[in-house]
């Protein structure tokens, strides 16, 4: 009887333990309904997820795909237009060392007219092929635009080196003078030829655009050689850009892309957009376009997404692919170096907005979310229903417990038909006879236990209170001992044991959450003259002044300032770019301004000054932190060598 006595107190004692636990009460109906919910919007919610983020890969690979195939077109394309400028000057230089031209442009020579008509029919998207010699004549044949009458050129010292025109028949024969300007032209002054004579190898030469048009013109010329290697002149080939732009337009990559050809130094070129290379500037010669400078916002977007993402991409010798976000648009950029035999180097750029690929990716995602939802509300209101009726008859024991606790242990609880719950009903019934017997003892017995609790509570709570006060004690021994252990004793600052620990641990959090870290190493200049003048006590205060400015500097929780040794001191930036590193050195330089600490021997300043090295970096597995300090000394020694003074970004 005591040993169920005493069971039962003890299940009181838990009731009030967990009574006192929980102040917040949860329905059965919502436990049974809201984790099988949770589990449904999870499981459908990670398989939607997992499909979108599945889909998005798989068609960012495409893009890329699609956009290397059309790379390859582009350059084929490219190649096939430009291969005839290189083609027709190499001709000219074999038929000149084979003996088949004579380069005599004094003179009309119709074997040269027929040699140039030659070759303008074997390659008819050419503009100009030209030959000049030394003596400053020169002899050409072109064309205005593809499939216009060929026309030959002729100035030399016969006609005063005015060029003249000459209609030509189906034969490569002169016909008659054309009645056209007759400018003067002097070959050994233009710039294709001075060009090929400067490289002694043939060249490309500078795009050009016509005076009358928005047509854009490359050329390459090549110095020649007679059978005896004697310099005699040099050919000249130019070639419309037409075809090119066309074939952009034409080829478009998406419906809302662009592609387009630049220079290396970001000149462009051609563009799907159909936008003039050069801009026509009042009173001055036509200006090739800047991309940072045109009118087509996804080219000036493009050149904005490069400069801040690849700063050296001019230098690039690789293909590069990226993403970037202008207007918050996400878009995809492939940019390939274009390079041909003779110094010919452009980059192709092929720019697509996101939105072109990924439409129907979000078109199935909303019919995926609709489909989640009405799944959920079934499988809701399902369980719904089925959790109304198993809660039904828990209610009914519910009730009656209720009414025990009121003092009514005569309460009886009817049986069910479920097993479980009629298992429940009858031990339900017997605890509560049981509880009508033994609620007197129970009294009793209270009340001798709330007088032992009573005094083991005044027990515990005088060791509690004495144990507060060790705690305490014990606390204030700590932070005296690691002030000992962590701040250096002169400056009052963090000391080389607190840095070695505080950048082991920030540099472990940037790997881990791939954030920057940026670190400072700074060093009082010609400290050593300044303890030579004013001794040692004055050289203790003024690295004392030096470690108050860097730590006035200093402002976040998370960043520290050390003294690193002697008169060097350390900067640790957790989550700072080299920006905001360099920021901070301004604030020291500025603060020691204002302090103006006295150091007439000093040979960079009137006052003590600081030189510093910064390093700034988002640590990867490839790097290592002693590196990453060697890196920031390697930065103060060069800032040393500059002159003191100053800082320098490693």
């Amino acid at each position: 009887m005591l040993q169920r006595l005493h069971q039962q107190i003890l299940n009181y004692l838990q009731k009030l333990n967990r009574k006192h636990r929980f102040a917040y009460k949860f329905s059965l109906a919502g436990v049974l309904i809201i984790p099988f919910t949770v589990q449904v919007v999870a499981i459908v919610g990670l398989v939607g997820y997992l499909s979108y983020r599945n889909g998005e890969k798989a068609v960012e690979d495409l893009t890329y795909q699609l956009m290397r195939s059309f790379n390859q077109r582009v350059s084929e394309q490219l190649r096939n237009e430009l291969a005839p400028v290189w083609q027709a000057n190499h001709i000219n230089q074999s038929a000149l060392r084979q003996g088949a031209l004579k380069l005599d442009l004094e003179q009309p020579n119709p074997a040269i007219d027929a040699h140039l008509w030659q070759h303008m029919q074997l390659f008819p998207h050419l503009t100009w092929i030209s030959l000049g010699a030394e003596s400053g004549a020169s002899r050409g044949i072109w064309r205005a635009q593809p499939g216009a009458d060929l026309q030959i050129w002729a100035a030399n010292r016969t006609n005063g080196y005015q060029g003249h025109s000459y209609a030509i028949n189906s034969q490569g024969q002169r016909t008659k003078l054309l009645p056209v300007e007759r400018p003067l032209y002097d070959v050994r002054t233009r710039p294709w030829y001075r060009e090929a004579i400067a490289a002694k190898k043939p060249v490309w030469n500078s795009i050009y655009t016509s005076l009358t048009t928005d047509t854009m013109f490359i050329a390459a010329s090549q110095p020649l050689y007679d059978a005896q290697g004697k310099f005699v002149g040099v050919s000249g080939t130019d070639i419309s850009l037409s075809n090119i732009q066309a074939f952009l337009v034409e080829n478009s990559i998406s419906p809302s892309g662009q592609v387009f050809l630049m220079e290396r130094s970001g000149r462009l070129i051609a563009s799907s957009s159909q936008e003039p290379a050069f801009r026509m500037v009042k009173g001055k010669s036509p200006k090739q376009v800047h991309i940072s400078e045109s009118n087509t916002p996804l080219i000036r977007a493009t050149a904005a997404g490069l400069n801040q993402q690849i700063p050296d991409w001019a230098n690039l010798k690789q293909a590069n692919q990226l993403r970037f976000h202008p207007d918050q648009q996400s878009h995809f950029l492939q940019i390939v170096p274009f390079e041909m035999e003779g110094g010919l180097s452009w980059f192709i750029v092929m720019v697509m907005p996101q939105e072109d690929v990924m439409g129907q990716i979000y078109s199935g995602n909303r019919t995926n979310i609709l489909i989640c939802a009405a799944t959920l509300l079934a499988v809701t209101l399902f369980n719904a229903w089925l959790s109304r009726r198993l809660v039904r008859a828990i209610r009914v024991l519910r009730d009656a417990s209720q009414q025990i606790t009121q003092g009514n242990f005569s309460q009886q609880v009817k049986d069910f038909k479920v097993q479980e719950l009629s298992v429940l009903a009858r031990a339900f019934n017997q605890m509560s006879q049981e509880l009508k017997h033994s609620q007197q003892q129970l009294e009793d017995y209270s009340r001798s236990l709330e007088q032992k609790v009573n005094d083991r509570t005044q027990a515990l709570q005088e060791e509690v209170q004495q144990r507060r006060l060790t705690e305490a004690a014990l606390q204030a021994a700590n932070r005296e001992l690691e002030k000992l252990v962590y701040l250096d004793g002169l400056t009052q600052i963090a000391n080389r044991r607190r840095f070695d620990e505080w950048i082991q641990r920030e540099w472990a959090v940037a790997k881990r959450e791939q954030t920057p870290i940026s670190l400072i190493l700074c060093d009082v200049d010609y400290f050593k003259q300044y303890n030579d003048t004013y001794g040692h006590q004055l050289g203790d205060d003024c690295l004392c002044f030096v470690a108050d400015a860097i730590a006035q500097s200093v402002r976040r929780p998370a960043d520290l300032a050390a003294r690193y040794g002697g008169e060097e001191f350390v900067v640790v930036l957790p989550n700072t770019r080299a920006e905001g590193a360099i920021q901070v050195v301004k604030s020291i330089q500025a603060y020691l301004d204002q302090v103006c600490i006295p150091h007439e021997r000093s040979q960079v300043s009137s006052h003590v000054t600081l030189s510093f090295g910064i390093t700034s970096l988002i640590p990867t597995e490839a790097n290592r932190l002693d590196i990453f300090i060697e890196t920031a000394d390697r930065a103060l020694y060069q800032a040393k060598q500059a002159g003191r003074n100053r800082y320098m970004l490693h």
